[in-house]
């Protein structure tokens, strides 16, 4: 199969993508509000193109098109470590839904064994699964040894009701408003920005919008400002604007409630804004960043004569044994290899990626940095699928991975899982489905118990799934996840992994 056209391939390039940090004024919001959206919830449904089209070339001048790209809208005070309580518990929500789901299964008879085995391979596995591994990965986000979640883009946004709004981009872009990453040293906060006006139809013409366009295109630049004009409805029911958003709940905007003043017209706007911001800012941006780290690593990147130089003059024992290892500023040459890298692998050229990966896991080995070592291996293991090349270095590099975040100790446990999950996605796409199982089997016991009996079932139906079919340790498997889910006081979903033999 295709990479890309599997489920990790979907996977990568749905959640590994570029971050857009957002500032906005308390009145944009509130314009927002009106219509019971946030300005990112507002944004987030056209932040995934589908048929984008556009032309890029490689460090090497290798032209390609990206088809598919995603960017991901987050404010500047979600830009940070997850909580790590905050996170598990919008976990176990994902588990409850579903175990509530799960109730009417209890008023009937549990499946017969036969009937599991003719079921089709999507739908052994519920689709609820998929969203707790999802959410699983996500609790990772914004961590300080990966760049993927550093902000590649600001977009600072103004309402044309604000007074002096010039002064108020100014104001947003303030370091006390920045993210501690950012003003910590381990996030560049030198990135792209990207002005916007947010104007209401309902307050009336564009005029006084459009003379602020005018001020701040002379002021900040004339391609970096834009005018985005929103809530054109007046019809208070908003009957035309409900029809319109109902495309895009599938997109997360379940808690849209009440009325709407975003007409089809708006939508459409917000839509050429997005595409126009992704396509002609977000993409030739990192496309010239990637070209600029390039040069520099080429000249300055520790290559074969530092690495000589590391042989000879630093004994590895000299180096203090630490799980993140010394401290890498963004303006570290490692960890500009390292952006180079994410960015590559963003942008799809993998071949770069893959090279610079290879490049950091020697220095982070000799630095002792044990988790950053362990991150470059894991990505270079995923280059090694989205290429399909070698599945021996690719599952190498993931056995490497994950075996060295679970050396660490506590602090890359959850690192470690991730590292899993994506292995066993990799392994199910090739058609490995015992060696899937054993992954979910291994870090199932690195999990609490609810984590770990989820993790338990999946490893249940990659034994349903392997060829010959492995029915003990299918059922095995199945009732330690039940034993797990009843440890966890999901009493549904562990009758709901009752099977009749």
């Amino acid at each position: 199969m295709d990479p890309l056209r599997s489920y990790l391939g979907r996977l990568l390039l749905e959640d590994v993508t570029p971050v857009v940090m957002v500032l906005t004024t308390p009145l944009a919001e509130a314009a927002c509000r009106k219509s019971g959206l946030s300005f990112v919830d507002m944004l987030s449904p056209f932040s995934l193109f589908k048929k984008i089209d556009v032309p890029v070339r490689t460090a090497s001048d290798q032209p390609y098109r990206l088809q598919q790209f995603k960017i991901r809208m987050v404010y500047a005070s979600d830009v940070r470590k997850q909580d790590c309580e905050v996170a598990d518990a919008r976990i176990k929500l994902v588990v409850s839904e579903a175990n509530e789901k799960a109730l009417p299964d209890l008023l009937s008879d549990p499946p017969q064994l036969k009937d599991v085995l003719n079921k089709p391979e999507a739908e052994l596995c519920p689709l609820w699964i998929k969203k707790f591994n999802r959410e699983l990965i996500r609790t990772l986000s914004f961590s300080d040894h990966e760049t993927f979640d550093h902000p590649v883009a600001c977009l600072l946004v103004v309402s044309s009701k604000d007074k002096e709004p010039i002064s108020k981009f100014a104001d947003l872009f303030n370091a006390n408003q920045l993210p501690p990453l950012l003003n910590e040293g381990i996030m560049d906060p030198q990135i792209l920005k990207h002005y916007l006006v947010l104007h209401e139809q309902q307050d009336g013409p564009q005029e006084i919008a459009v003379n602020i366009l005018a001020e701040m295109r002379t002021t900040l630049g004339l391609n970096d400002c834009k005018l985005l004009s929103i809530n054109s409805s007046t019809q208070a029911d908003g009957s035309d604007a409900d029809n319109s958003w109902s495309t895009y709940k599938a997109h997360g905007l379940h808690n849209h409630e009440g009325t709407c003043f975003l007409n089809m017209d708006d939508l459409n706007e917000i839509k050429d804004f997005m595409q126009d911001f992704a396509s002609n800012h977000i993409i030739p941006y990192m496309e010239q960043k990637i070209r600029v780290l390039n040069q520099q690593v080429a000249t300055t990147r520790k290559g074969f004569r530092n690495q000589i130089k590391n042989l000879w003059w630093r004994k590895r024992d000299d180096v203090p044994e630490a799980a993140n290892g010394p401290m890498y500023t963004f303006t570290s040459i490692e960890s500009q290899i390292r952006v180079l890298s994410d960015y590559a692998f963003m942008l799809r050229d993998y071949e770069l990626a893959l090279s610079n990966y290879r490049l950091l896991s020697t220095d982070y080995k000799l630095d002792k940095a044990w988790k950053r070592f362990a991150g470059v291996q894991e990505m270079s293991g995923l280059c090694y699928f989205m290429l399909d090349q070698s599945r021996k270095d690719a599952e190498y590099c993931m056995e490497n991975a994950f075996t060295t975040y679970l050396r660490i100790g506590s602090s890359g446990q959850r690192n470690a899982t991730r590292c899993g999950l994506w292995w066993a996605e990799m392994l199910k796409t090739r058609g490995q489905h015992r060696e899937a199982s054993t992954v979910y089997f291994r870090i199932s016991n690195e999990e609490p118990s609810l984590h770990s009996a989820v993790l338990l079932e999946q490893a249940a139906c990659c034994y349903l799934l392997s060829s010959p079919r492995m029915l003990r340790k299918y059922g095995f498997h199945l009732i330690l996840a039940g034993n797990s889910y009843y440890l966890s006081d999901q009493v549904y979903i562990n009758s709901s992994t009752a099977v009749t033999f």
